[in-house]
């Protein structure tokens, strides 16, 4: 009979501990695909631009021109945006612009000044004319100035708007988009 206890007080401890062990490396297996799954499934996303993620953060922008070249060094991001379609709607291009200069300035944190084009391309040729430009700081952003390009549906944008925006418009702008 103390045989038996002397057993009984070995393998019991024994035997809780080999399952105790067991549950260990199940939860910790769980717990690690569980990880595993989560990064795979949900990517990165940081509010700092770099050179190396330029592509990948502006993909995300939904734009109704293209993206002809962008560039971002040291805290100031350069964008060009084509007009291959003569007959795309100026709201839609003051829209795009919105979105361009909200995004460097509310969607990123180290975006501090912003040169921004929008040309157009010629189909045949290939040449390149500027319509207009807009050279922006960081200090001078304000949101408002977002939802008021949004708003506009044609071609003249209020002085004091183009002046806050550091907008400049060529005569080719002037020809497609203004009215007479």
């Amino acid at each position: 009979m103390k045989q038996w206890q002397i057993v009984r007080a070995v393998l019991v401890p024994a035997a809780i501990a080999f399952m105790m062990l067991v549950i260990l490396l199940e939860l910790q297996s769980h717990a690690r695909q569980k990880i595993e799954t989560v990064t795979a499934a949900v990517p990165y996303h940081s509010r700092e631009l770099s050179d190396a993620g330029l592509v990948d953060s502006l993909m995300n922008l939904p734009l109704h021109l293209g993206i002809s070249r962008a560039d971002y060094d040291d805290g100031t991001l350069t964008m060009d945006i084509k007009l291959s379609d003569p007959s795309e709607e100026v709201g839609d291009v003051y829209e795009d612009i919105a979105g361009i200069l909200s995004f460097a300035f509310e969607g990123t944190d180290n975006v501090n000044q912003l040169y921004l084009r929008v040309i157009a391309i010629d189909r045949w040729g290939g040449k390149r004319y500027l319509l207009l430009a807009s050279n922006m700081n960081r200090d001078s952003w304000e949101p408002r100035y977002a939802e008021a390009l949004s708003r506009l549906r044609n071609g003249d944008v209020p002085p004091s708007l183009a002046a806050s925006l550091n907008l400049t418009f060529t005569n080719l702008w002037q020809k497609q988009f203004s009215r007479p």
